[in-house]
């Protein structure tokens, strides 16, 4: 081994100023071990040892179900739109409706009483008659119907209205009344007179007991035959007779036993021949006590007896 001596040191330090890189790097070098191992002691004394992991480290659970997030301290809650959704946006000056209990929870009772029509806009009214007192009227919102209650809701075929201890009663159109009617006003159109009850009398199927009257107003249109239609009927010989169309129950012809589409071709033995033959038989009116109808009906004979009295 060389012995180190003054010169030797200077020779070396000399060497080292020309080659600064050389004590760069080894500086560098120093630095990261003295740092490598200043962190492998942190770790190893705060997260490896069994004390530090079980200190640490909690022990997994089971999966659970997700609970909901929870709403930050002073957080407000999401607005309630169900007001803007009830509010009639075509109307600036409406107000929403307001909600009505549950049926479960409010007290009901049936009015005794008949809604006739209702009618909606911007004075809604409700016409109503109370059949144990027969007052029949036109109401409107906040008005009382006597005996009744107060009307609170008025709608297209129905009204709400709250009696004197507050239980809340409603009113169909269609409610069924007494005798299966409804609440809805129904007119009742009256049946017309029949211009021949009483003076038409059928014996059988092929007589009939007439009066004498009868006859002759229908003649002058005093009466009308009702609903029915003679057609004349003609080939190359001339008319065969007159054509039945359109015979309804409430006409004469269906009175005395004839049938639509059925031809009358001789009254009396008489062929009809035309209207001269009809006036005939009209002029024999008052001397005759019988008319003896003739004619076919579809490929059958038809004769039918006509007793005037």
């Amino acid at each position: 081994m060389l012995p180190i001596n003054g010169q030797t040191v200077r020779t070396l330090f000399a060497g080292l100023a020309r080659r600064t890189w050389v004590v760069t790097l080894a500086t560098l070098v120093t630095c990261v071990v003295f740092a490598a191992s200043t962190l492998g002691s942190i770790i190893e004394a705060s997260y490896l040892t069994p004390e530090a992991s079980a200190a640490k480290l909690p022990a997994p659970s089971a999966p659970g179900p997700r609970e909901p997030a929870k709403l930050a301290a002073g957080r407000p809650d999401r607005p309630d739109g169900r007001m803007l959704v009830s509010r009639n946006m075509f109307c600036s000056s409406c107000t929403p409706a307001v909600e009505v209990a549950d049926a479960a929870t409010t007290d009901t009772y049936t009015p005794e009483a008949i809604l006739i029509a209702t009618s909606v806009g911007e004075d809604p009214r409700a016409t109503v008659r109370v059949p144990a007192t027969e007052v029949q009227g036109s109401y409107g919102l906040g008005e009382t119907i006597s005996g009744i209650g107060k009307v609170d809701r008025i709608g297209w075929r129905s009204i709400d209205v709250i009696d004197d201890h507050g239980r809340r009663g409603k009113l169909d159109l269609l409610d069924r009344l007494p005798g299966g009617a409804t609440g809805a006003a129904t007119p009742v159109v009256a049946a017309e007179p029949d211009p021949f009850e009483g003076r038409v009398k059928k014996i059988d199927d092929h007589t009939f007991e007439v009066d004498r009257a009868l006859i002759k107003e229908m003649v002058t249109g005093a009466v009308k035959p009702g609903s029915m239609r003679m057609l004349p009927i003609s080939d190359k010989d001339g008319l065969k007779g007159l054509k039945l169309f359109g015979v309804k129950s409430t006409a004469i012809a269906s009175k005395v036993g004839l049938q639509n589409g059925d031809m009358l071709s001789a009254i009396n033995n008489n062929k009809i021949t035309g209207a001269q033959s009809l006036l005939d038989v009209y002029t024999k009116i008052d001397t005759t006590n019988t008319l003896e109808l003739d004619g076919t009906r579809g490929d059958k004979p038809l004769a039918l007896t006509l007793r005037l009295k």
